[in-house]
């Protein structure tokens, strides 16, 4: 019973902080973002979960900064600077041996990477999808009940009293 109190005083904690953490984050304008493809290896490794911060303008980006920016509506890239220019910045995955064809402008451009923690990308990947949705609000709804049952039983213990 005190241990499976305590595993649930642990995972609760654990998803307040964890949430409290990514929404501060967010209002600082901070985001996440997964890893999908090895350009940015060995530097940045497949399935890690970057952080971007939006607010940091492209007129504070420098020469070896990384950075996110859209290839297209649905391709977000992140890449280190390879050149600034007058017309944009010429961009370079670490593991490619050309740059980028393209060019960052303000139009296409997201943000700075500010840090990344490998692997998480891919938990975060498998709770984005359906089945991984529905695994996760299990667990939470589980978690609330299972703390319910066994909940606080001082109160049961002063009523036998």
């Amino acid at each position: 019973m005190k241990i499976i109190k305590q595993i649930i005083n642990v995972l609760t904690t654990l998803i307040i902080v964890v949430g409290g953490i990514f929404l501060a984050l967010y209002l600082f304008g901070i985001v996440p973002y997964v890893i999908l493809s090895g350009s940015m290896e060995p530097t940045i490794k497949t399935g890690s979960l970057c952080f971007i911060n939006k607010k940091v303008d492209i007129q504070e980006i420098e020469k070896k900064d990384i950075i996110a920016f859209k290839l297209d509506d649905d391709t977000l890239v992140t890449h280190r600077v390879n050149k600034i220019n007058e017309d944009g910045i010429i961009t370079k995955g670490d593991n490619n041996k050309k740059v980028d064809n393209g060019l960052v402008t303000a139009s296409n451009y997201v943000g700075k990477n500010i840090f990344w923690i490998p692997k998480v990308g891919y938990a975060v990947m498998a709770f984005q999808s359906t089945r991984g949705k529905i695994v996760l609000i299990t667990c939470v709804v589980l978690l609330f009940i299972v703390g319910m049952l066994f909940g606080d039983d001082t109160k049961k213990k002063k009523e036998i009293e």
